[in-house]
């Protein structure tokens, strides 16, 4: 059939209108095809809203030929190469010229379905494809999040912030390995075990050495009063000492006269060895209480030194109850022998022990610490990343200028680090503590306490030992000042009340149904004195001084201590003269405050922070090695 307007069939006649209307409008074959076809794809393929929009002649043409197809039902299938569309051969001869016209619309038009219908087609294998991705990631989520939960890998430097901002730092030690981080600080605390067993000797030791030996009450007071004073020198002494022969070998060290020094009690016949040997002994206190907090601090990772920090105090208390509840069984001499025999484990067990990374680096023995680093995390950890924070550390610590150390503790850089282990040894003593415990008896006897007096020195006793494993068990989830917090202001509330109390009876009240107080305030204030300002100043003492200072400083707190224990178990009855009994707990009471204000504002949260982290927060760091740093390219990686 012929495809005219003036053909009689219906369907001629349409085909007619359209072939007449796209000669007019369509113009030549090369005018409709401006653009090729991969052009048009690219910009098809970016979505309906930036497809090109075909020019006047191609938009007739296309417009025309789409609802030709879909009137003819010609939509094909959903494929990126169709078949050509079969031609509808006329029984009837056209004119050479319609033919021909007929011919480049058909084409055209299977092209540009051919263009819209490939989009389309890639449009949906995109959309599967992305559907398929995201099914994926999906179904990965939770193997994503067991990995990471089973993961020991540290966390990135962002959560080991400094100021808190960040993130809480994650625990990193695997159950495994920590057992040689238990093992060090057992090693150590055994010593502090030795500590506690000096500072408790003379009480049991001073009632059957008066009958044996026929000591006067001065020679008696000596004998208790001399192991502080040579403690003050052991901790003057004890800061050169652990940074010139190492951490390891002076704890090792001091075994040996604190063994010479028992010995020389035990076989005392005279009054003058029992001296040497107090003496002696308490200049190993004042060496081992500065060294023993050092080490730990340097061996211990962050997500447990707090709770392991603590053990070296837990075990000092274990001490002085084994010297009380030996001194029952045994008279002064066999109390001295047994006091002989505790060094012994603990030079053994330091044997095995490593020296802390930390004294290797600064000697330049970089292999020995990344040895004694593994021994101490694991054979199967990576350790590098701490290694280089010890390297960064001390590189600081080199580059700063002068080599008088002493004169460097009171620098602007190390200052306020060293002034607050001052701060926290002076608020320690001067809280009223050692004056409390020493003379506890005496205390219930003033008070007119209803309870027997060995009675209440027993419970204070016991409340002091078990306290100070509640602070080792809620140090690394409340924190260090959370703790101190609330030391203080349960010694600040008992010690008023208790001043209150004596006042009131002071003035002739009767408080006789209120004689159960006194021991209440006082097994009060031994608890929050146990679980923060008891422990916490000697943890902090290995935690917040920088490398640099850390034994000189140490030593400096150390003697401070020692100096106010000695200044308030001696001035306590002149106290008492001038200002009665409740004017000295309330004294103390005033100190407490002060000492609240000073952990406030002045002492830093170190809880799951490295030492080279605290280090950098007090000091600012070097800026010579700050500037290295920043300027060193990173390494992208795929």
């Amino acid at each position: 059939m012929s495809f005219n307007k003036n053909n009689p069939n219906a369907m001629g006649k349409i085909m007619g209108y359209l072939k007449q209307l796209s000669t007019e409008m369509g113009g030549s074959e090369q005018s409709r095809r401006v653009q090729p076809d991969e052009e048009r794809l690219y910009r098809s393929s970016r979505g309906p809203k930036y497809a090109r929009v075909p020019s006047r002649p191609t938009l007739s043409a296309s417009t025309t030929c789409t609802s030709l197809a879909t009137s003819c039902g010609s939509q094909g299938t959903l494929a990126p190469n169709y078949a050509t569309i079969p031609e509808i051969v006329s029984t009837e001869s056209s004119s050479e010229d319609e033919q021909d016209s007929f011919e480049k619309t058909r084409r055209h038009f299977q092209q540009l379905r051919q263009i819209s219908l490939g989009n389309e087609f890639k449009y949906k294998m995109e959309m599967e494809i992305k559907s398929a991705k995201e099914e994926n990631i999906r179904n990965s989520v939770p193997f994503v999040k067991q990995l990471s939960t089973e993961s020991n890998k540290v966390k990135t430097d962002a959560n080991l912030a400094i100021n808190g901002d960040a993130l809480p730092y994650g625990p990193t030690t695997q159950r495994l390995y920590l057992w040689t981080q238990v093992f060090a600080a057992f090693a150590v605390s055994m010593g502090s075990l030795i500590v506690g067993f000096t500072s408790g000797y003379t009480s049991p030791a001073l009632l059957s050495m008066n009958e044996t030996l026929s000591i006067t009450k001065d020679e008696g007071s000596w004998v208790g009063g001399l192991m502080p004073l040579a403690a003050l020198v052991g901790g003057i002494v004890g800061g050169p000492l652990i940074e010139y022969v190492g951490r390891k070998l002076t704890i090792m060290c001091i075994s040996i006269p604190f063994f010479i020094g028992w010995m020389l009690i035990a076989n005392a016949a005279t009054v003058t060895l029992v001296f040497a040997g107090r003496a002696l002994c308490g200049i190993c206190v004042g060496v081992g209480s500065l060294a023993f907090p050092v080490y730990v601090g340097e061996t211990i990772q962050p997500e447990v030194r707090g709770a392991l920090g603590l053990l070296p105090t837990a075990f000092g208390n274990i001490g002085i109850l084994l010297a009380f509840f030996a001194g029952n069984f045994l008279n002064w001499s066999n109390l001295a022998f047994l006091g002989a025999a505790l060094p012994v484990p603990v030079f053994l067990l330091m044997i095995i022990a490593p020296e802390t990374p930390r004294w290797y680096v600064s000697k330049g023995r970089a292999d020995d610490a990344r040895k004694s680093l593994q021994w101490l995390r694991g054979k199967n950890v990576d350790t590098e990343k701490e290694m280089r924070d010890l390297m960064r550390s001390q590189t600081e610590s080199d580059l700063t200028k002068g080599s008088n150390t002493l004169g460097q503790l009171f620098s602007k850089k190390y200052l306020p680090a060293v002034l607050i282990s001052l701060g926290l040894m002076l608020f320690q003593q001067l809280s009223g503590i050692n004056a409390v415990i020493f003379y506890a008896s005496e205390l219930f006897i003033m008070a007119g306490s209803s309870l027997d007096k060995d009675m209440c020195s027993i419970i204070i006793g016991v409340v002091n030992f078990v306290s100070t494993f509640i602070a080792t068990a809620i140090i690394d989830r409340l924190g260090r000042k959370m703790l101190l917090y609330i030391s203080s202001i349960s010694m600040i509330t008992t010690l008023t009340v208790l001043g209150s109390y004596l006042y009131i009876r002071d003035m002739k009240v009767d408080v006789s149904s209120y004689g159960w107080l006194p021991l209440a305030c006082l097994m009060i204030y031994v608890l929050g004195f146990s679980i923060g300002f008891g422990p916490i100043p000697w943890l902090m003492l290995g935690e917040i001084l920088p490398s640099r200072i850390r034994g000189t400083a140490a030593s400096l707190a150390t003697g401070l201590n020692f100096a106010c224990t000695f200044i308030i178990t001696t001035s306590f009855h002149k106290i008492v003269q001038l200002i009665n009994m409740s004017g000295a707990m309330w004294l103390y009471s005033v100190v407490c405050i002060v000492g609240l204000l000073f952990v406030i504002f002045f002492v830093p949260e170190t809880k799951g922070k490295s030492l080279e982290e605290i280090e950098k927060k007090l000091t600012g760091g070097s800026r010579r090695v700050r500037s290295i740093s920043s300027n060193k390219p990173t390494i992208n990686s795929c």
